[in-house]
């Protein structure tokens, strides 16, 4: 058995752990008169979006190798170019994340493309025969953020919070 690396660890941490600690906190601790629905979009894009993309793209930005070789199996050099580009788009995409923290107005915007941007990654991953343990990783995770923030969105909008 392959033990949990930091890369599982930091989809762990930023799609689950960060947004029930902040959930926890806006309506226990704070006691935020914001409506639950609201609370949980609002961390689930803060963190599930703007951190993890936010953090991907970096990682993507200054070690491509990391995407190409343990996600992709891609071992030529020539690839590094694209990853990195692909993570500029990921810091750009989960700085609209970060900012709807602060700013609410961009919280749909970050919800949907972010949301989008995971479920075409994860149908990406699909459709490759042959797939890493940390592909499927990828995918379930993919797909995990953004069926959360579909669910969130429809409930949002039918309740006319956004």
């Amino acid at each position: 058995m392959k033990k949990i690396g930091l890369y599982q660890i930091s989809v762990i941490i930023f799609f689950a752990l960060l947004p029930v600690i902040g959930i926890i906190g806006d309506v226990f601790i704070l006691k935020s008169e914001t409506n639950t629905f609201s609370i949980i979009l609002k961390w689930f894009v803060f963190s599930g979006v703007g951190l993890r993309l936010f953090s991907a793209g970096l990682k993507q930005a200054i070690n491509p190798s990391f995407t190409a070789k343990e996600i992709f199996k891609v071992y030529e050099e020539k690839s590094f170019a694209i990853i990195r580009e692909i993570g500029f788009a990921n810091i750009s995409f989960g700085f609209i994340g970060i900012l709807s923290f602060f700013f609410p107005i961009f919280r749909l915007a970050a919800a949907t493309s972010g949301g989008l941007y995971f479920g075409l990654a994860g149908s990406l991953h699909i459709f490759r025969k042959m797939k890493s343990r940390d592909e499927i990783f990828a995918m379930i995770s993919d797909y995990f953020i953004f069926f959360i923030l579909i669910i969130l969105m429809v409930i949002s909008y039918t309740k006319g919070l956004m």
